[in-house]
């Protein structure tokens, strides 16, 4: 009996080993582009819901293993080469697992994500070690060994223990949560979106810390983002601060060269630039409070069906459950002026567009009346572009160039020197209207800390909003002067209304 116990725990075990390489090392390639060379043999789509089930999987069948264990205390057989194996192996799996787990529950200001990665790609290394003495040994007949329990000796009080723990553990773990509690203003306070915290309303409200990691250009990747929140009848207020070492306010800036204008930049070419980018944060909500991103992360090349490959080879966004996310994307350079977060949402894959070269999938904008930021080129190449508009004076390439103080560009008029840089922001107005200019937002950057100020009203009636109200949750990402590599963090932040 306990052979068979032994034999069904190892295939299980076999089954969700492999499962959670796989789909770890596909959101590794997130981070990590080295190994975007094993792209074509991952899983792609919702690799984290894989992830985070044979996360618990396992966690199940080592709990169960150390009962067997228990059990059945006869000493170890095999070689010396065997034991130590197998010591080595208890060791890098038990450390992979205690690592996905800090990771998890947000315990990873010690690296914890640098360390479970090494884990399993130590792993992979037991995993060899380990077997090739078996395949010798027994050839085809390991298959028959391994799979093979005859049915008298079957363990189905185990079986069904598993069957029963693995789902009650798993849906536990998805609907984990952090809350943050809304403090309710008194009606004469008025407040204002300055990017500070020097309102008294501010310094007497309790806050959380949610560490996120991930990230391009952060110290380790990762940066600690502390949450504050008021609301009054109409309107809810956020104050989120992270630290971010660098100011960075350079936006692709056009450089002149010798062979005419040039956009600076270091990863843009397939929309992962990480160098030439303005500092950004941003905020998801939803109804629904799942981990990892509430089920709307799609990794991979090409993972959604009949849908676009992306130019990075790491993901999309997109809601395939019928809801829609909320989310709030302020930019140091862009926005910043205008006082707003651009409102945009994540909804169902949109149809592609004929000659689109960038692809967004369900991550769109909120409808808008008037007012837009624009890209101050005609057509984008590496090799060169033609700016659209110079500016009538010498202006920082870490601002924007205003509609009025610049001229249409031509070339006879183009007196800038070579090595002249202007940015590639252009305003074609002050500011959005209509729905996608729904949250005012100003931040403000001071030794190394960001602080943020945002406000939306509760109640928007927009179909691409979601309501402020008890329960709904919350998901925060920090980049630093990077296009899409931004921090994260899994458990959402449900937000709890004070009456």
């Amino acid at each position: 009996m306990y052979r068979s116990t032994f034999l069904l725990l190892h295939l299980f075990i076999i089954i969700t080993v492999f499962t959670s390489l796989f789909s770890g090392l596909r959101i590794a390639t997130v981070t990590h582009d080295n190994f975007l060379l094993l792209s074509p043999i991952l899983p792609e789509g919702r690799v984290h819901f894989w992830h985070m089930l044979s996360a618990c999987t396992l966690t199940i069948l080592s709990f169960s293993y150390l009962i067997y264990k228990k059990k059945n205390k006869s000493p170890p057989t095999g070689s010396k080469y065997h034991i130590f194996i197998n010591q080595f192996g208890y060791f890098v799996f038990f450390a992979s697992l205690i690592t996905g787990w800090c990771v998890y529950f947000n315990l990873t200001q010690f690296n914890a994500h640098t360390i479970h990665l090494i884990s399993a790609l130590l792993i992979i290394v037991y995993l060899i070690l380990h077997s090739w003495v078996y395949v010798i040994q027994y050839g085809k007949k390991l298959i028959k060994r391994l799979l093979f329990i005859p049915k008298r000796q079957f363990p189905w009080v185990c079986l069904l223990a598993l069957l029963l723990a693995t789902p009650l553990f798993f849906y536990l773990t998805l609907h984990n949560q952090t809350f943050l509690q809304v403090t309710s203003l008194k009606p004469q306070t008025l407040m204002e979106v300055d990017g500070l915290d020097t309102e008294e309303a501010w310094q007497n409200t309790p806050s959380i810390k949610v560490h996120t990691i991930g990230g391009a250009n952060f110290i380790d990747g990762q940066t600690t983002v502390t949450i504050k929140a008021l609301h009054n009848q109409h309107e809810t207020f956020f104050l989120f601060k992270w630290q971010d070492p660098t100011h960075s306010l350079a936006h692709l800036p056009l450089e002149k060269t010798q062979d005419g204008w040039k956009v600076k930049e270091n990863g843009f070419v397939n929309f992962d630039e990480r160098k030439h980018y303005e500092d950004k944060f941003a905020v998801m909500l939803s109804h629904t409070c799942s981990s990892g991103a509430d089920g709307t992360t799609h990794l991979g090349k090409k993972p959604l069906d009949n849908k676009p490959s992306n130019w990075h080879g790491k993901g999309y966004h997109a809601s395939v459950d019928g809801n829609i996310r909320d989310l709030w994307h302020w930019k140091a350079v862009r926005t910043n002026d205008m006082v707003l977060a651009d409102d945009n949402f994540i909804g169902p894959p949109a149809q592609p567009l004929h000659g689109q070269r960038r692809y967004s999938a369900g991550y769109l904008p909120d409808g808008k009346e008037s007012g837009a930021y624009v890209m101050n080129w005609q057509w984008y190449s590496k090799k060169g572009v033609v700016p659209k508009r110079l500016p009538d004076t010498v202006t920082a390439p870490n601002q924007v160039v205003p509609w009025f103080g610049s001229s249409a560009y031509q070339s006879a008029k183009d007196n800038y020197p070579i090595g002249s840089q202007i940015p590639s922001v252009l305003y074609r107005s002050n500011r959005f209207e209509g729905d996608r200019a729904d949250v005012r937002a100003r931040g403000h950057w001071k030794d190394g800390i960001w602080t943020l100020e945002l406000v939306r009203k509760n109640q928007t009636n927009s179909d691409h909003d979601v309501a402020l109200q008890n329960g709904v949750c919350m998901w925060v990402s920090a980049f630093d002067h990077s296009q899409i590599a931004h921090t994260r963090h899994n458990a959402a932040i449900a937000l709890r209304y004070s009456l």
